[in-house]
């Protein structure tokens, strides 16, 4: 895994097949009820969804299409249900993404950065904005009230599959908070991560599904994992002292939690990092492009599979 690379990023077209390969990764998505459909959120050139494990990728019609798409989740029971924003709007397909419908239109220019729907409730759907505001839909998205509101500009927001009420926001300067009743009440975990510095500062986060509770955590101090909820941390004994890199890529093998991967960027310069002792040793090796390593994933059925995604830097 992580020795040889092959690119799956092409569009089949009347014309020909599409090279997307410029297409920079904000955030790939992969459908909890089948494994070989992802979504691909890109920073400025729409949305794409596969249903082959990437061998091929479509765009759905309209205004996802095109733009910046901040946010996307995917119902858990029904896989033809989707729901994807683009900061402004907030959009939902029933029909496997062959057409979308704008539920929600944000005028205060807070912008929706991103979305989760209860796995036990999946008429429950989420919303959170980057000025701190989360918001809650009981009728799949068609009224929408708010519910809490954050500080330290929100990033993400996820439900655990596996924990019912269980909810986790990770937010750019503040860490991580937790919710165990459906986002009702909310709690810092940032003070369990005090001994690290720079914690607070968000990169990614994982829940590890085959045992409820194992989360790892990203940020500037580097990666922490938890076996308890969130309610107490313990670094990874990574390669790189902390806070020297930037990591934005980082998987675990969804059946093998001592399997791990991240990258790690210095300047425009990145390594690929894999351990197989969960963290006490490491292979590193070279990465197949040259642009910044955004996203890692371990497939699930088939975990000789490793998948990675860059972004373009922005020019200075």
């Amino acid at each position: 895994t992580g020795e040889i690379w092959q690119q799956i990023s092409f569009v089949p077209e009347i014309a020909g097949t599409r090279d997307i390969s410029l297409s920079s990764v904000y955030r790939m998505y992969v459908d909890p009820q089948d494994e070989k459909t992802m979504y691909w959120a890109t920073r400025g050139e729409g949305m794409y969804y596969t249903y082959d494990n990437g061998k091929t990728w479509s765009q759905p019609p309209g205004e996802l299409a095109s733009g910046f798409i901040y946010g996307i989740a995917i119902h858990p029971k029904d896989t033809c249900t989707i729901y994807a924003t683009n900061g402004l709007q907030i959009f939902s397909s029933t029909d496997c993404s062959r057409s979308y419908t704008e539920l929600y239109r944000d005028a205060s220019g807070g912008g929706i950065v991103s979305l989760t729907v209860n796995p036990f409730l999946p008429h429950q759907v989420y919303a959170i904005k980057n000025d701190g505001t989360l918001m809650v839909s009981f009728d799949s998205g068609i009224s929408w009230k708010v519910t809490h509101r954050f500080t330290g500009s929100p990033v993400d927001i996820f439900s655990d599959l596996s924990q019912n009420g269980r909810m986790y926001v990770a937010t750019r300067q503040n860490g991580l908070y937790r919710s165990n009743n459906a986002g009702e009440t909310w709690e810092s975990l940032s003070g369990a991560m005090k001994g690290y510095a720079d914690a607070n500062e968000y990169r990614r986060f994982i829940m590890y599904q085959d045992r409820p509770g194992v989360l790892f955590y990203v940020s500037t101090y580097g990666v922490l994992k938890s076996e308890d909820g969130g309610s107490s941390w313990y670094p990874l004994n990574l390669i790189n002292p902390p806070g020297s890199v930037r990591i934005f890529a980082f998987a675990v093998n969804p059946h093998n939690e001592n399997e791990l991967y991240y990258t790690a960027t210095i300047d425009s310069f990145s390594t690929f990092y894999k351990s197989i002792d969960g963290g006490e040793s490491w292979i590193t090796k070279k990465l197949p492009s040259g642009q910044i390593p955004t996203y890692l994933r371990v497939h699930a059925d088939n975990p000789e599979w490793l998948y990675i995604g860059f972004t373009i830097p922005p020019k200075q």
